[in-house]
């Protein structure tokens, strides 16, 4: 309970950051925008289901399911990315991850699925690329899609790569 005080002191908790705030970026956006991203979370779907009921125990994933809500009912154009468990730093936050300064490794390669059913890790730099990936791909747009990082090379970079893990999902 302690690190909670100390992570989210005067009041700037889940609710606040995850739901609020998002809200006020997603109200504050003119509706000619190309497209507007969404970085939640694993588990926002299964938040009453263990494991994901721990990381929820403050709210952490019902506030990211209502921004993304939010999104999908404003008419903006979007893609809303879910990835799993961060690796590869920054480690900002009071987790194991954190603690083992998880990497991804020979993680490279992206599992992509459109429901909220992939369990496991996510690189960031994985994550990273998915965003600017799906911004420039049509396929993604108002659509929602769960990564995690799988053993393997992966798509790096090659936009027909990513174009056709979209694609599958």
């Amino acid at each position: 309970m302690h690190l909670c005080i100390i992570r989210w002191k005067g009041g700037n908790g889940p609710e606040q950051t995850d739901s609020i705030a998002t809200g006020n970026l997603i109200k504050a956006t003119p509706k000619g925008i190309k497209r507007f991203v969404l970085v939640t979370s694993a588990g926002v779907e299964r938040y009453n289901k263990l494991p994901f009921s721990i990381l929820n125990l403050f709210g952490v994933l019902k506030f990211k399911r209502q921004s993304e809500e939010l999104l999908m009912q404003s008419g903006l154009p979007y893609t809303i990315l879910r990835p799993g468990r961060l690796t590869d730093g920054p480690y900002t936050s009071y987790d194991l991850n954190t603690l083992l300064k998880a990497t991804a490794g020979n993680k490279q390669d992206i599992q992509i699925a459109a429901k909220d059913e992939l369990n496991g890790e996510t690189s960031r730099i994985a994550l990273a690329e998915a965003l600017l990936q799906a911004l420039q791909l049509p396929e993604t747009e108002n659509k929602v899609f769960a990564l995690t990082s799988t053993e393997g090379e992966g798509p790096g970079t090659d936009k027909a790569k990513w174009k056709a893990l979209f694609q599958m999902s």
